[in-house]
């Protein structure tokens, strides 16, 4: 596994679902930039899908089927949104 700090400040109103085109690698990063080098090729390929708080991700990576993903809400931080 492979974790990548960008910086100290995490900013959670800013996350973005980081996705290697190259080699599959992703991660999830809290802050806000326009462009990623991938950590593990190097490639230029890093794709940033934004994230709002209440969503979530599962990804799944098999070499017959290829890569699978699924965003879903998460309704306990969605509950927790509308509270305030």
């Amino acid at each position: 596994m492979y974790r990548v700090i960008l910086e100290n400040i995490y900013d959670y109103d800013n996350r973005s679902f980081a996705l290697c085109q190259s080699c599959y690698w992703t991660a999830t990063i809290f802050t806000k930039i326009e462009s990623y080098e991938c950590p593990l090729c190097r490639g230029e390929n890093v794709e940033l899908i934004p994230l709002r708080l209440d969503e979530r991700y599962e990804y799944q990576l098999e070499p017959n089927k290829g890569l699978e993903i699924k965003f879903s809400i998460d309704e306990e931080i969605r509950d927790l949104e509308t509270e305030d």
